[in-house]
C-alpha cells in the first residue's frame, strides 16, 4: 500500500481505496504548501476546508463492530447536545476551549487509525499544542479570538507543553520506526512550517480522518461505508458551509460561529468507535 513514509500498517484488505487515501493525503500536504505561500487568508480557508473534507470519517455508527447509518433519534440527540455545548462555550469560552483541546487530545490518542500508540500520542500533542510551541505569537492571537480575550500565560504554557511532548514523541517514534511514524513527521513539519489553522487542518485530515476512513473501508467495504456516511456527511457539509457563508455575509457573529463549530464537533469525539 502506498502511503506517507512510515505508515506500514497491515490492512485487512487492500485495494484502490487505500491508494486513493494516500494520494489524498499527499495532495492535501501539497495544497497546504501552496496555500501557505499564497498568504494567511488562503491558509486559513484551506485549513477550514480540510476540516470539512474530513467530516465523513465520523459520520457513521461503527459501534458493535458494524458500520451503519445513525438513527434519526441519535442524530437529533447529537445536534441537541452540540447546541448545548455551543451555548456553554458562549458563556465560558476559555473553559469551552480548554475542554475541546483536552477532548481532542484524548480523541486523537485513542481513535483506531491502525497506528502505534506512540504515534497517536505524538499526533495528539502536536495537534493540540504544536503550533503554540513553534508559532506562539500567532497561536496566542487565535486563542484570544476564540476565548474573547487574552488567554492566561499559565494556560498557554500548558498547551505549549503538549506541543513539546508531541514533538519529542514524534521524534522518538520516528527513531524507532513505529507503525505510522511518517504521519507524526508530517504533523511535526506542519506545525513548524504552516499557519496554525492550516497546520491543524493538515494533521486532522492526513493523520486522523483519512487513516480512519481507510480502516473503515478495509473492514466494512466501500459500499457499506458510503451507505452509512453519505447522508450525514452531506448534511454536515451543508451546515458547515452555511455557517461559513453566514459569517462572510455578516449575518452571523464569528464568535457564535466558532461556538457552533466547536460545539457540534465535540459529541463526535465521544461517540466514535474507540476500541483499539
Amino acid at each position: 500500500m502506498t502511503d506517507i513514509p512510515g505508515n506500514t500498517v497491515p490492512q485487512p484488505k487492500k485495494g484502490p481505496w487505500h491508494d486513493a487515501g494516500a494520494l489524498l493525503s499527499w495532495g492535501a500536504v501539497l495544497l497546504a504548501a501552496v496555500a501557505q505561500l499564497i498568504g494567511e487568508e488562503v491558509a486559513i480557508v484551506t485549513g477550514l476546508a480540510f476540516f470539512v473534507a474530513g467530516l465523513a470519517h465520523g459520520a457513521g455508527d461503527e459501534n458493535g463492530g458494524k458500520m451503519a447509518r445513525f438513527s434519526l433519534l441519535f442524530a437529533g440527540a447529537y445536534v441537541l447536545v452540540g447546541l448545548a455545548i455551543a451555548a456553554a462555550f458562549l458563556v465560558a469560552p476559555l473553559a469551552g476551549l480548554s475542554l475541546f483541546l483536552a477532548l481532542s487530545a484524548w480523541h486523537f490518542a485513542r481513535s483506531d487509525n491502525r497506528m502505534a500508540s506512540e504515534v497517536r500520542l505524538a499526533i495528539a500533542g502536536l495537534a493540540t499544542g504544536g503550533s503554540a510551541l513553534f508559532r506562539p505569537d500567532t497561536t496566542r492571537e487565535i486563542f484570544a479570538l476564540i476565548a474573547g480575550g487574552p488567554v492566561p500565560t499559565a494556560w498557554f504554557i500548558g498547551v505549549t507543553l503538549a506541543g513539546l511532548f508531541g514533538t519529542i514523541a514524534a521524534l522518538a517514534a520516528s527513531a524507532k520506526s513505529r507503525r505510522g511514524f511518517g504521519h507524526a513527521l508530517v504533523a511535526l513539519l506542519s506545525v513548524v512550517l504552516l499557519y496554525p489553522v492550516l497546520a491543524v487542518g493538515v494533521i486532522f485530515l492526513t493523520a486522523h480522518a483519512i487513516p480512519i476512513q481507510q480502516r473503515q473501508i478495509a473492514e466494512h467495504g466501500a459500499v457499506r461505508v458510503w451507505q452509512a456516511v453519505a447522508l450525514p456527511t452531506a448534511v454536515a457539509v451543508v451546515g458547515a458551509s452555511a455557517i461559513g457563508a453566514a459569517v462572510v455575509w455578516g449575518a452571523l457573529d464569528i464568535g457564535v460561529a466558532m461556538a457552533l463549530a466547536f460545539g457540534l464537533a465535540t459529541p463526535h469525539m465521544l461517540t466514535e468507535r474507540l476500541e483499539a
